[in-house]
C-alpha cells in the first residue's frame, strides 16, 4: 500500500531584510481508512538539535515500510528556524522572546503571535501531539515524558506506551502557561513533552531510543503495524514523579569547575559522592557534592563551570514504606 507524502508551509511571516519565518510540515498519510493522526513537533527552541535526529529517524522508518502506516503522521521539524540559524533558544529579536511562552498567539498579532496561532490551528484536533525538547547545555537528562497535574491520569496512560525512562508530572502552576503543550491540552488536544538528552557524543544512540518509543506509541494507537523493538512496559517498570516532594534538587555552594561522576540513570545512596567542584589555579577541591537522599539520578550536570546555586543533579527520592 502506498503512502502520500506532502510538504506544506503552515505559517509564513515576512521579516526584515527580505527574510521570512516559515514553519513547514511534512505529512505521511496512508491511503484509505485512517486510525488517527499523530503530530510530532520539534525545534521550538532553536538551540535544541536532538529533535532533528528523532523526526529524521521516524520519517525513515515510515518510508522503509510504508505499507504498515495506517493513518496520518505530521512532522514539524523546526518551529523556530530563525533560532536554529543563529543557535539561539529564543526567537531572535531585540526582546529575545521565548516561542514556548507565546501560545495561543493571535492571527492578527505580532510575527511571533501569528506563527504560534497558525501552528496551533494546524495541530488542533490531532489524536496526540508530541513536543520534543532537549536537555539544556551542560546538563544530561533521561529520556523523559513530561506533563502537568490537571490532566495527569489520562496522560500517564498515554505516556507509558512511549517507553520512557521516567514520567514527570509537573505541579499545577504557571509552568505550562503559554506553552505549546499546555495550550493544546487546554483546548482539548492530548499533548506530551518528550525530553531527550543532547549529549553530543552519543546523539544517534539517544535518538534511536526515542524513535523506538514513538514507533511503539504509534503501534499502540493503531497507526503502525511494522517493526518496533519495544513493547509497552508495565506501570511499575517506569519511575513516575507525581509530586514535588519526590524530587531532591541538588545545587553547589562553591564556584569553580564541576567534575561529575557518571550517575545518570543510576540509583545512588544517601551521602554518595556525585562529583567535585575544583579550583584549577590552587589545585584544590572547593566542594564535594554528595547525594542528600537515596534514589534515581534523572538529571545531572556535566563537566562545566559552576557558581553558587548551579543545579548539579535531580534525584527521584525513594518512597519510604
Amino acid at each position: 500500500m502506498a503512502i502520500i507524502r506532502e510538504i506544506t508551509t503552515v505559517a509564513s511571516v515576512a521579516m526584515p531584510v527580505a527574510e521570512a519565518w516559515r514553519v513547514k510540515r511534512c505529512r505521511y498519510a496512508s491511503e484509505g481508512t485512517s486510525a488517527g493522526r499523530l503530530c510530532i513537533a520539534t525545534g521550538i527552541h532553536g538551540d535544541e538539535m536532538m529533535g532533528q535526529l528523532v523526526v529524521f529517524g521516524v520519517a525513515r522508518r515510515i518510508m522503509a515500510q510504508p505499507e504498515h502506516l495506517h493513518g496520518i503522521v505530521d512532522i514539524y521539524p523546526m518551529l523556530n528556524p530563525l533560532g536554529l540559524d543563529c543557535g539561539s533558544r529564543m526567537v531572535p529579536s531585540t526582546a529575545q522572546l521565548d516561542m514556548n511562552r507565546a501560545f495561543p498567539g493571535r492571527p492578527d498579532g505580532t510575527a511571533l503571535e501569528s506563527v504560534c496561532w497558525r501552528v496551533l490551528e494546524d495541530m488542533r484536533g490531532a489524536d496526540l501531539v508530541l513536543d520534543i525538547h532537549a536537555s539544556t547545555q551542560n546538563k544530561s537528562e533521561l529520556y523523559e515524558v513530561r506533563m502537568n497535574t490537571p490532566h495527569a491520569e489520562e496522560l500517564i496512560r498515554q505516556a507509558r506506551a512511549l517507553c520512557p525512562e521516567l514520567i514527570w508530572v509537573y505541579p499545577d502552576n504557571n509552568l505550562y502557561s503559554g506553552s505549546l503543550t499546555g495550550t493544546l491540552v487546554e483546548l482539548g488536544t492530548s499533548a506530551l513533552i518528550l525530553e531527550a538528552d543532547e549529549r553530543h557524543r552519543r546523539p544517534h544512540e539517544i535518538a534511536e531510543r526515542v524513535v523506538e518509543g514513538i514507533m511503539c506509541k504509534m503501534k499502540d494507537m493503531g497507526l503502525w503495524t511494522g517493526d518496533c523493538a519495544l513493547t509497552v512496559p508495565r506501570d511499575e517498570d517506569i519511575p513516575c514523579i507525581r509530586t514535588e516532594e519526590e524530587i531532591c534538587v541538588i545545587t553547589c555552594e562553591a564556584p569553580g569547575v564541576y567534575v561529575p561522576l557518571d550517575h545518570i540513570g543510576k540509583r545512588v545512596e544517601e551521602g554518595e559522592l556525585l562529583g567535585m567542584v575544583i579550583d584549577a589555579l590552587e589545585g584544590s577541591v572547593r566542594e564535594e557534592v554528595h547525594a542528600p537522599a537515596s534514589g534515581l539520578v534523572f538529571s545531572q550536570r556535566s563537566y562545566s563551570a559552576v557558581y553558587p546555586g548551579t543545579l548539579i543533579a535531580r534525584v527521584k527520592k525513594e518512597v519510604q514504606a
